[in-house]
């Protein structure tokens, strides 16, 4: 098994609150397996951000994620601001930005998730930090910059482009951070208007070695080869298993997609059955079609030829030597506790019942939120697309 790096849990908090089906550690590994090293990070501003808080936190004595959170709030808010409408603005804190409107752009009401959002940016992006090599240490707080990372982040702070006087971005956040009124700066902070200078170092970290094993020290490097010059649209995945130089990693990619098959078969399983519990018609004839399917996920993740984590091959092994279809179940169910439970041997409703409906479920997979590090195989290759497209 690879080693890779688990942040501390101030750092990745849980980003789905129900079906883990105890394969959280699993997912995380198989993602890092498919591609090393980029967390959470889909575009190149948030690794500035994150690391002008970290430098901004230094000189100033405040906490590294309180000035990281803001100063992402305040580029996103910047960003909803100047958007003709809610349709063209992609970003979060949505809900708090209409709601607040044009009366809060302090940093004390931006550092404070009411005014933005609970799950940040940032707090995915703590692997790339270290993944890239642009820091190190474990913990967001304590984190710290090395020369490269250096380079970039100073990049960001010290443009021209930090509102009236010819601030330069570093001074206009400070004076910020220290309660004055901020300029519309979003051309110095925003998402969209990365310089040509962190786009190059970004570019360059992402061809370079990753700090996994040396199995996967090129792994990011030969994704990138596969997606050619083409920065619109991913290639197919067929199209990039058929053109990746190393077949291990061939193999490791089909295991990562097989193992989301078989997760996302267990869930819909979960949520089949809440289904029927809901409307007083449980029965387990009415999952036997689904269960069916879940046994050749099972058998196709058993069967395919890349890295095994043991908790995936404990699932699949457990499911696989039970008796009957109503024994796989309960033993599905024991493994959720949150929208079902089992409880004198029976299927009953659990704590989060009524917030199933939260989780939409289509043919391919989970609906995933940008920054999530769990998000499927096929998702995790698209946020390198993103990623080294937004270095372009």
């Amino acid at each position: 098994m690879s080693e890779w790096f688990i942040p501390e849990p101030e750092d990745f908090p849980s980003q789905r609150a129900l079906l883990h089906l105890g394969l959280n550690k699993a997912a995380r590994y198989y993602r890092e397996l498919v591609v090393p090293g980029i967390g959470g990070a889909w575009f190149v501003r948030q690794l500035s951000w994150a690391m002008g808080g970290i430098v901004l936190a230094k000189e100033l004595h405040l906490k590294p994620s309180k000035i990281a959170n803001a100063i992402e709030a305040l580029a996103c808010k910047l960003e909803w601001n100047n958007s003709e409408n809610e349709d063209d603005y992609d970003g979060k804190g949505i809900r708090a930005f209409n709601r607040d409107g044009d009366d809060v752009w302090g940093f004390k009401e931006l550092s404070d998730k009411k005014h933005y959002v609970q799950i940040t940016y940032r707090m995915s992006t703590v692997r790339a930090l270290t993944g890239l090599g642009l820091t190190t240490g474990t913990r967001f707080n304590t984190m710290e910059l090395t020369q490269i990372g250096n380079a970039f982040v100073e990049d960001f702070l010290n443009q021209n482009k930090g509102g009236r006087g010819g601030k330069i971005v570093r001074n206009a956040l400070t004076e910020w951070i220290q309660g004055s009124l901020i300029d519309k700066i979003e051309e110095g902070i925003g998402k969209r208007c990365v310089t040509g200078e962190e786009k190059q170092i970004i570019r360059n970290r992402l061809l370079s070695d990753s700090s996994d094993t040396l199995s996967n020290s090129q792994r990011r490097k030969y994704l990138i080869e596969t997606f050619g010059h083409n920065t619109v649209n991913m290639p197919d995945l067929d199209v990039i298993l058929k053109n990746l130089k190393q077949q291990d990693h061939v193999n490791d990619i089909e295991t990562a997609i097989a193992f989301d098959a078989m997760l996302e078969r267990g869930r819909k399983i979960i949520h089949k059955c809440a289904e029927l519990i809901a409307v007083s018609q449980y029965d387990i004839k009415g999952l036997t079609s689904s269960i069916k399917i879940l046994k050749s996920k099972i058998e196709a993740y058993k069967k395919s030829k890349g890295k095994k984590h043991s908790d995936s091959d404990s699932f699949s092994t457990e499911l696989l030597a039970t008796n009957n279809d109503t024994e796989l179940l309960n033993c599905i169910v024991k493994r959720d506790g949150n929208i079902l439970m089992f409880s004198n041997g029976k299927i009953i409703k659990g704590t989060l019942f009524d917030n199933r409906k939260e989780l939409i479920i289509n043919d391919k997979t989970l609906q995933e939120q940008v920054g999530s590090e769990e998000s499927s195989t096929e998702n995790k290759l698209h946020q390198l697309f993103e990623l080294w497209t937004d270095c372009q």
